[in-house]
């Protein structure tokens, strides 16, 4: 299910699901907090989910060949 993201968008994910903030995700890939929002926005339509409290199930779900 993740395939369809691109590297940067799933390190985004992979950080907003282990609990960081928009801002602290943003210091550690030294982006804008707006190129990480893009990244998420992104990466939730690509994935059909509304929200970052979906990302760690889908994540999860993915690493484990699971299915939603």
């Amino acid at each position: 299910m993740t395939a369809a993201l691109t590297p940067f968008e799933r390190e985004t994910a992979e950080y907003a699901a282990s609990g960081l903030t928009n801002p602290q995700i943003a210091r550690r890939r030294y982006i804008t907090v707006s190129t990480v929002e893009q990244h998420l926005t992104s990466t939730y339509r690509k994935l059909g989910i509304t929200g970052r409290s979906h990302l760690e199930q889908v994540l999860s779900a993915d690493t484990t060949g699971g299915t939603e």
